[in-house]
């Protein structure tokens, strides 16, 4: 049975289980020498490495879902509590580490040469201070930017034809840039309104993939292989294969959701806190196995010192996501209604 009816969309929630999955193991696999299983690790890494791609998908999917009840400051309010407050809570700890104890290696040439001040605003600015936190200042600019998307949603669908373009854009100019959130929203721009539209138009989008799905397999496959053999970019190959993927697990999903029972419903309704702190327990475990392997104090580089393979990379992974899941519950149970604006679950 499909999943076309406006109700809770659980093939979307499994979706956001996926996806959240994705991303620990993209920022996973780094941690590990996979020297000895290069083409693995390079396959592992072309499967995982910017699924937030389908984060920004599934979030312009349910933003077009919940639009019905959208008013634009009930949106801001909900939007400060659950992702501003604990984003700015969170970051603390990283924040203190990189201003007052150690350097951020990657950052600017000048960073360290502003006060105090400016390195923390251009650390909250920018999500710098923690991996996966660029994602906030990113998705920020699409709140502010929430009743232009409600105008070509309502009004002006052929707005909708931009995704083509901007798609060939992002593909063009990759997800870098001294622009920062800026150039990330530019970059995840067409796979946020890829969602939008397909939420719109849910019947006639699932029929199209249901009648293409073997050319999106065959991009898909294409965008895989060229990660895989460093293909040069321009084109950045991820672009068609994640638009690819999130169009085909979409509409598998809703046909075969039901395979997953109810396995991944918590690490669903807990992706966004598993988002903000995952990154922690990999950094704790790059500075206990490296202390542990060569006896020296983690300094940002070489964390490699494990060999990656099957069994240790999905034993890293279930470590990073176990942690995460055991201290959201916590903060659930310890904050109760209030855990949202804390950890952001």
């Amino acid at each position: 049975m499909l999943v076309t009816e406006d109700r809770f969309q659980q093939h979307i929630h499994v979706f956001r289980g996926i996806a959240i999955i994705l991303i620990v193991c993209a920022h996973t696999v780094p941690s590990l020498d996979w020297s000895g299983y290069p083409t693995l690790g390079k396959f592992i890494n072309a499967m995982a490495v910017e699924s937030s791609i389908f984060f920004f998908f599934i979030a312009g999917y349910l933003f077009q879902h919940l639009s019905v009840r959208f008013t634009f400051k009930r949106y801001l309010k909900q939007k400060l509590k659950t992702v501003i407050a604990p984003y700015l809570l969170l970051s603390i700890p990283a924040i203190i580490v990189f201003t007052f104890l150690t350097h951020r290696i990657g950052m600017w040439p000048w960073f360290y040469d502003l006060p105090i001040w400016g390195q923390i605003g251009l650390f909250l600015l920018t999500g710098k201070h923690l991996a996966p936190l660029w994602f906030v200042p990113t998705i920020t600019l699409f709140y502010l930017v929430a009743p232009l998307f409600l105008f070509i949603d309502r009004r002006f669908n052929w707005g909708y034809l931009l995704i083509l373009p901007l798609m060939v854009l992002s593909a063009s100019i990759g997800r870098g840039g001294q622009l920062g959130p800026l150039n990330m929203a530019l970059y995840l721009l067409p796979f946020y309104m890829l969602g939008m539209v397909f939420c719109h138009y849910k019947t006639e989008a699932l029929e199209l993939v249901s009648r293409w799905w073997p050319l999106l397999a065959l991009v898909a496959l294409a965008g895989l292989v060229a990660t895989i053999l460093d293909w040069p970019a321009p084109p950045y190959w991820q672009v068609p294969m994640k638009a690819s993927l999130a169009l085909l697990i979409t509409w598998l999903l809703s046909r075969h959701y039901r395979v997953f029972g109810t396995r991944l419903d918590y690490v669903a309704e807990v992706s966004f806190g598993i988002f903000f702190i995952h990154a922690y327990f990999i950094s704790a475990i790059k500075v206990l196995t490296v202390y542990v392997v060569t006896g020296q104090i983690y300094t940002g580089e070489g964390a490699e010192v494990i060999p990656g393979n099957p069994l240790v990379f999905s034993i890293y992974v279930l470590t990073v996501l176990g942690l995460s899941v055991a201290v959201i519950w916590l903060a659930k149970r310890l904050f109760k209604e209030n855990s949202r604006m804390v950890i952001g679950a």
